[in-house]
């Protein structure tokens, strides 16, 4: 293999980065199978060796896939450096809106989770269904040749007009940027004195609901740093009950848009303590392997 990268983050390591309490890259984290907590190095976690390396699609170039959302993580970094982590009224573009939308709907399906519906022991129905797409059956091969094309687009419409991308795959990656009816961004952050957020290898947490008895995907949960996250919000969820969200009204605020230059504002929400508690309690509860936390100074 060489100097090819072994360790493939599912959770990139700029966002990881955010969580450590120091410069070496250290951070505080919880392993839910094992019950233990200890310190360990952003490199170590929310990885899988090898996760994107691709003989059969990319012979020449095994892990390519890898290297194609190393570029793309770099470009996202800088938008949410400059934009999310701590500035409070965030600018975008329509190009960076839409690009980021695309890179968290990646999220979910570069994960380790994912690519194990599409392993060796994936449901017999994925099988049955997938083999439309896979005459082998390889249904590991199916999913990193998608990866592979999605991970160099950078809009939903890009992913649309692919003609190698496979039908399903361009139909997860509209329900996880547009949604049924259209999705915005809302930043929120935690009051001060209220308990820091985590995050765990549930990215993003996907959370579902009833709204006037019809059932509809109401936000995803990203957090971004011990202070910050980041709702991508369905739109009509601004109008569904407090009890139904887990949220005050008021954090439900569609951004603005500007036609005259294309840009897009998206208002700032600080979050009261049992909100914060909420977004953690979902990412705790959905994770898989674990979850990184904020140890208070004594």
């Amino acid at each position: 293999m060489g100097n090819e990268p072994i360790r493939h983050h599912y959770i990139p390591q700029f966002i990881l980065k955010n969580f450590c309490f120091n410069k070496r890259g250290d951070l505080h984290y919880h392993d839910i199978k094992t019950s233990k907590s200890s310190i360990k190095n952003v490199r170590d976690i929310f990885m899988s060796e090898n996760l994107y390396r691709d003989e059969n699609n990319n012979s020449d170039r095994p892990t390519k896939s890898e290297s194609d959302f190393a570029a793309y993580e770099c470009e996202v970094s800088k938008i949410i450096k400059e934009k999310f982590l701590f500035i409070d009224d965030v600018q975008l573009s329509t190009e960076e809106d839409e690009k980021l939308k695309l890179f968290f709907a990646l999220m979910g399906f570069r994960s380790k989770h994912t690519s194990d519906k599409f392993g060796l022991n994936a449901p017999d129905v994925n099988k049955k269904f997938y083999s439309l797409f896979q005459k082998d059956g390889d249904l590991a091969a199916l999913w990193k040749r998608n990866l592979g094309y999605i991970v160099n687009c950078r809009s939903f419409a890009e992913v649309l007009n692919h003609k190698n991308i496979d039908e399903p795959f361009k139909i997860f990656m509209r329900r996880d940027t547009l949604g049924l009816f259209g999705q915005y961004f809302i930043l929120t952050e935690r009051r001060s004195g209220t308990e820091q957020f985590v995050i765990s290898d549930a990215y993003p947490v996907v959370v579902n609901g009833f709204i006037t008895q019809i059932p509809l995907h109401l936000y995803s949960i990203f957090t971004i740093s011990p202070d910050r996250a980041i709702l991508l919000a369905s739109t009509g969820v601004e109008g569904a009950p407090s009890d139904v969200t887990c949220f005050r009204k008021c954090v439900f605020t569609p951004p603005k848009t500007n036609p005259n230059d294309n840009s897009i504002r998206i208002r700032f929400k600080r979050l009261y303590e049992e909100e914060v508690k909420y977004i953690n309690s979902a990412l705790i509860k959905n994770a898989c392997e674990g979850y990184v936390f904020q140890k208070k100074k004594l």
